[in-house]
């Protein structure tokens, strides 16, 4: 039986063929080039997520510019193994749900580890995700103990709140003679606010002195700060201790000391970037914290970092972009000295310490860490150093 196309005389069977081999020609030559890509041209891709917008974003963009600025020094000096590092960042927008589509986005775009989040209740809500995807997060500023003690994927270069909560308890009671103390924190993040609370006022109590005001409210547009200082002047408190964001901590200090109120005031590291200066003006001026980074330290290495940092970002870097930049660079290095990105977590409980820009910085087995803390204060807007004889 004559098989030919009877219009052109050509087989049909020998056109099919031919036909399917043409179309194959372009798929064999790509997977030729696919093959001939050098493996050291592929990126490395590591993701950051934070509050970049809203009334944390102080804290989300300074870290963010903290590991930008750790990336593009790694990609200088030759990338990961001569591969270069790709950057991801997310917005968690201070916000449960957000944050856990923004880490999922950047799960589902193949990041070998995260950095992230700023603030604890954002890693609260994450971790999970992290955990059944087997990806390695470290976090420069999430101190609450609901993480702490964990054999999971979650890491941090920040030390627990309780750490600092007893040694500011201490401070106010025994450097500043405080008895009576009143608490206001924000449930917005309460991951973090909870722990610092209930730290400062069990070390308090256990000291001798008493808390005789608490008050909460909800960060945002419709919260009322002369009602928070109302009631605080009626609690007849003899200092106050209010945990919450730069903003906020900026605009209830201008409300309290407008009212007349000279008490003593005390906050948490979240409220000490260069916002609160901002927000709260004269007002803030002796204010008392616990930090983690001492601007005025003449450790080489932090002092070329500020100067780095200023020069690329035209300000002054606070202690969210030291932990980014440090909690970047940790990841980077260990990325190095892996075999394989999918072995970090292996890799960091291995590698003993790291060197961070004011000391060496070591995990436990649960990937938190115990740093020293620097009594610090406010003087003629700026963050300066106390000589606490008992700290």
């Amino acid at each position: 039986m004559d098989t030919r196309n009877k219009k052109s005389g050509t087989p049909v069977s020998s056109f099919k063929v031919s036909f399917h081999l043409f179309l194959l020609i372009p798929v064999a030559v790509l997977f030729m080039f696919a093959g001939c890509t050098d493996e050291s041209e592929r990126s490395v891709r590591i993701g950051y997520v934070g509050g970049l917008t809203g009334r944390v974003a102080d804290l989300g963009t300074a870290g963010r510019d903290g590991v930008i600025l750790a990336v593009e020094e790694a990609n200088a000096a030759g990338g990961i193994k001569g591969r270069p590092v790709e950057l991801l960042v997310e917005d968690d927008r201070q916000d449960a749900e957000t944050a856990r589509t923004a880490v999922q986005s950047l799960l589902d775009k193949g990041v070998v580890t995260i950095i992230g989040h700023m603030t604890s209740a954002m890693s609260v809500a994450t971790v999970p995700i992290i955990n059944e995807a087997h990806v390695v997060m470290i976090s420069p500023t999430t101190s609450t103990v609901e993480l702490a003690g964990k054999n999971d994927y979650f890491y941090r270069v920040y030390p627990s709140g309780r750490q600092a909560g007893e040694l500011l308890a201490k401070h106010a009671y025994s450097t500043r003679h405080v008895r009576r103390m009143a608490i206001i924190y924000d449930l917005g993040n309460q991951a973090y606010t909870d722990t610092m609370y209930e730290s400062f006022r069990d070390a308090f109590h256990a000291l001798g002195g008493t808390i005789v005001h608490t008050d909460t409210y909800t960060s945002g547009p419709d919260a009322v700060f002369a009602d928070m200082v109302a009631r605080l002047s009626a609690s007849e408190a003899e200092g106050v201790f209010f945990i919450a964001n730069a903003m906020d901590t900026g605009l209830f200090c201008q409300r309290l000391r407008h009212s007349g109120s000279g008490i003593p005031l005390f906050t948490g590291e979240w409220s000490v970037t260069e916002e609160i200066l901002q927000f709260g003006a004269r007002a803030v001026d002796g204010i008392e914290f616990f930090h983690t980074v001492n601007k005025q330290g003449q450790q080489s290495k932090f002092l070329e970092f500020r100067e780095r940092f200023k020069a690329r970002f035209g300000y002054e870097p606070g202690f969210a972009s030291v932990h980014g930049y440090d909690s970047a660079h940790i990841a980077l290095s260990a990325l190095a000295r892996s075999e394989h990105p999918g072995k970090l977590k292996e890799t960091l409980s291995l590698s003993g310490s790291f060197e961070g820009l004011q000391g060496p910085i070591e995990f436990n087995a649960f990937g938190d860490v115990i740093r020293n803390h620097f009594l610090m204060t406010i003087r003629d807007g700026s963050f300066t150093a106390v000589n606490d004889p008992d700290p």
